[in-house]
């Protein structure tokens, strides 16, 4: 099978993007009140109402719920929530407040020693942003583990930059020197999948059944009927706000925006009494988390990269032209353009940039994981106690959220696949699955819920339960080859397009949706 890695000439839809000079030319607008108006101009999106959760990939019930649960508010959450989570009673958000106990780290039990796996295992995965928090600790325990588990494998770990990683992984795979696991973000199996690099996994060879994952991660990972990788952990974001600015700029610090509109509202009287920015708006280019920052809000006005909302999407052709996407883009113009609420630096920013802004004051609200508090605990613990953390906003459409996480795959090119097999069974067993995810996720393998320190996970972990919540909002990207090069590059450039007023919320989304198509096109 031809091998495709490339980025099939989507790189120079990017030019224009060093426009940022442009941003002092953008206009102001009207005052907003320190209420959810819900007032202006309403924008068109489709009639229908959704309930929440995705269109044929809410997760199934856990398989075994921990006492400790919460009874579920409604019908929808009980069938979807997982094992572990809190409950807010029904129309009420989901909010977390400062009272986390200090992280302790602990010794993980192994598993039982698998002398028969023998041969190199060359590994790869994406560095820790913050090294000495309690998951990138536990995951060198992992790594030391290994030597007594699997006392026959070679094991060499090579960590790669996040926004690097993808390119690296062409690079190699043109080159022949692919590893032979790799840990890879949510996005990433089908291209490669896609390409014949990937070795198809059976997970009946590694003692699992599906019931033991996400129905949604599994699709991720799942190309032409076939598996490729097997999940390591799953997560959304959940929206943060900063509690003093929003005292200074006279709203109720204990209420966070409900809808996308309130955040729209809020971030623009945030601007007007505090001069700082309200809403943390990032739109860089080929940087692999803008599209978990931007999709949740097409989602939940009707808009969809193709049709990855519905129930049996088939994938073929876009929907970012539809009144739903156009409404999402409209909101961009308004935070950024209209109201000039969001940072002039929106363009080279990514999550890490938005979270240095919220840990030094300087903007109100971003969506994040619970890292963001975790890293503010120990480097600026005034803040940390400002924060609060509650569920996705909602949309006239639906509540979303994406469905995120990673997978850990087997390239083709893997010499000693009983060995490779052995590394995937390892790391993706319950304890490992929950330790590694100890303040940043959830782990892909749901008997983790289960597991006695998934409740310790909970109470140190202040917003962890709000990120749990949100699964049952969650939605997958399109399980698709050209799903890297949509996210990554054609996301953004159609924001900065609107951002820069080179294109209208209209002919911006029209132009995308072209774009994917001609891309799909050359697939077929």
């Amino acid at each position: 099978m031809e091998q495709r890695f490339g980025r099939r000439g989507v790189l120079k839809l990017a030019a224009g993007s060093a426009a940022a000079a442009l941003l002092a030319a953008c206009g102001g607008a009207n005052a907003a009140t320190n209420t959810p108006s819900g007032s202006g101009v309403k924008p068109s999106v489709p009639a229908t109402t959704l309930a929440g959760g995705t269109g044929g990939q809410t997760p199934i019930a856990a398989t075994t719920v921990p006492a400790a649960t919460t009874a579920a508010s409604s019908a929808a959450a009980n069938a979807t929530r997982p094992a572990g989570s809190t409950v807010a009673g029904a129309g009420t958000p989901v909010v977390s407040s400062v009272s986390a106990t200090a992280p302790s780290i602990v010794q993980v039990s192994l598993n039982a020693p698998n002398p028969a796996a023998k041969g190199a295992g060359r590994y790869w995965q994406t560095t820790y942003d913050y090294p000495t928090l309690p998951s990138a600790l536990y995951h060198q325990q992992w790594v030391d583990s290994l030597k007594t588990t699997l006392p026959n494998v070679a094991f060499k770990e090579e960590q790669q930059s996040y926004n690097d990683m993808l390119d690296k992984l062409r690079v190699v795979l043109r080159a022949g020197q692919a590893p032979d696991t790799a840990v890879i973000p949510i996005l990433w199996a089908p291209e490669f999948a896609a390409g014949g690099a990937l070795a198809e996994i059976n997970l009946a060879d590694l003692g699992y059944t599906p019931d033991k994952f996400w129905p949604g991660a599994l699709k991720s990972v799942t190309w032409n009927g076939k598996l490729y990788g097997v999940p390591t952990n799953n997560e959304t974001h959940g929206f943060i706000w900063n509690k003093a600015i929003f005292a200074k700029a006279g709203l109720d610090p204990e209420k966070p925006p409900m809808t996308w509109e309130d955040v729209k509202t809020f971030s623009k009287q945030i601007k007007d009494k505090t001069g700082k920015p309200g809403y943390g708006l990032v739109a860089k280019l080929n940087a692999g988390d803008i599209p978990f920052r931007f999709m949740p809000l097409c989602w939940s006005y009707g808009g969809a990269a193709l049709d990855e909302t519905a129930d049996s999407p088939k994938h073929d052709k876009s929907n970012f032209d539809n009144d739903g996407t156009i409404a999402a883009l409209q909101w961009v113009y308004d935070v950024f353009v209209r109201d000039q609420s969001a940072p002039a630096s929106a363009f080279t920013n990514t999550g890490v940039e938005n979270q240095n802004l919220l840990l030094s004051s300087e903007i109100a609200m971003m969506s994040g994981h619970p890292t963001t508090y975790a890293q503010a605990k120990k480097t600026a613990p005034d803040v940390a106690a400002q924060l609060g953390y509650t569920l996705m906003p909602m949309g006239p459409v639906r509540r979303a959220v994406v469905f995120g996480g990673s997978n850990i795959v087997i390239f083709k090119s893997a010499k000693d696949l009983d060995a490779a097999k052995a590394v995937v069974k390892d790391r993706t067993s319950p304890q490992w699955s929950l330790y590694h995810q100890w303040e940043t996720s959830n782990p892909g393998n749901r008997d983790a819920f289960a597991l006695p320190d998934q409740q310790k996970r909970l109470a140190e972990n202040t917003f962890l339960n709000v990120t749990t919540e949100n699964l049952q909002y969650g939605i997958s990207f399109p399980a698709v080859p050209e799903a890297n090069d949509i996210m990554n590059l054609l996301v953004p450039q159609m924001m900065q397009d609107v951002m820069l007023k080179t294109k209208t919320p209209e002919q911006s989304a029209k132009d995308t949706a072209k774009k994917i198509n001609d891309l799909i096109a050359k697939r077929k």
